[in-house]
């Protein structure tokens, strides 16, 4: 349990994806599973007693159906070569561990801070799986029940609440800073990434883009300050979502969505062309007017000034940014409701 509590630990900080760490985390409690079996607790009439049923159940509880199921092949693997004439009983055992397992996770799923009665009742969970010893011949019954089985019943309740609660408590504390990064990396209005975010994603994007060309684009609503004042600012977050919600629409899958505050978005388009850019800017103006005039029961004439950086070349944040933003400076200077490329051309008068 010690060696599986020191790998476990590695393990997470070096898997951060949920399916490598079930892999991961499948093979561990896999490894810990053979590693038992290297010491039973004890042989009764030839069938060697050990606590690999523990660690199948307790991959599946803590860490989900696949890892209980890589787990459970590990230790079904090194029954099954153990070659001794129980095996395939004590493979059908592993399995019931597993599935008792799966069936407290069920249950517990709701349960935000577990304590020591669910694991518990995780241990007893997991004991249920020596039902299986009915399958065994009738005269094998008594001893294993006798001696075997109440050592094992132990053992499990004891590992559950040791392991499987040391195990549930890091994973619940990492899953607690998973939830809080996700806090710190979006707009709690609309859902859509701050801009700390943005700008940490920008640059891994600029990063693997080829040299199809790339777009940063400043979307700002117009008079958006008269929405609040006339309708109210229940009204103006209806907008703001509304908006939000155009712009991940409009935009492709890989493309980068931002509220870098206010009534101010920011979008990232990487190996795009300027024509393509256009298409979505457009997109973009004819959604917003008809979010006014669909969306609301009330007189509102929504537009949006739009600033773009086109570059054929990757450019860092800032550079883009100041781009965009002069661009957009220009677009409402002009009159608003229009977008404005790269300071001075009108974005269909960029080369396509």
């Amino acid at each position: 349990m010690a060696l599986i509590a020191v790998a476990f630990y590695g393990a997470f900080k070096l898997a951060s994806r949920s399916l490598v760490q079930q892999i991961v985390f499948g093979v561990i409690l896999g490894a810990g599973a053979v590693f038992v079996s290297l010491q039973p607790i004890m042989n009764v009439n030839g069938i060697q007693n050990d606590t690999r049923n523990l660690f199948v159940g307790i991959a599946a509880a803590i860490f989900g159906p696949l890892a209980g199921a890589i787990t459970f092949l590990i230790a079904a693997t090194t029954r099954y070569y153990e070659a001794a004439p129980s095996a395939n009983v004590c493979i059908f055992s592993l399995f019931v561990a597993g599935c008792a397992g799966l069936v407290w996770r069920y249950y517990t799923r709701n349960v935000e801070r577990k304590r020591e009665v669910h694991f518990i009742m995780l241990g007893l969970t997991i004991s249920l799986s020596y039902v299986s010893t009915f399958l065994l011949p009738r005269e094998h019954w008594q001893g294993i029940f006798m001696t075997a089985v109440p050592i094992l019943v132990i053992t499990n309740i004891i590992g559950a609440m040791v392991l499987g609660g040391l195990l549930e408590g890091h994973h619940r504390q990492k899953e607690r800073e998973r939830k809080l990064l996700d806090q710190a990396s979006f707009d709690p209005l609309t859902g859509a990434m701050n801009r700390r975010a943005f700008e940490k994603k920008y640059e891994a994007s600029v990063l693997s883009q080829t040299s199809s060309g790339m777009a940063l684009i400043i979307v700002d609503l117009d008079h958006f300050k008269n929405v609040n004042d006339t309708y109210g600012h229940s009204i103006g977050d209806r907008v703001l979502n509304g908006v939000s919600n155009i712009l991940q629409r409009s935009i492709r899958d890989g493309d980068l969505s931002a509220r870098f505050g206010g009534d101010e978005f920011v979008l990232f388009l990487p190996d795009i062309r300027a024509g393509d850019v256009t298409t979505i800017v457009d997109r973009i103006q004819n959604s917003v007017a008809k979010l006014g005039r669909e969306e609301f029961d009330l007189d509102l004439d929504l537009t949006v000034s739009i600033g773009v950086c086109w570059s054929q070349k990757s450019q860092k944040f800032e550079s883009a940014f100041e781009v965009a933003d002069q661009s957009l400076y220009q677009a409402k200077a002009d009159g608003k409701n229009q977008s404005v490329s790269n300071g001075t051309l009108a974005l269909r008068a960029l080369p396509t």
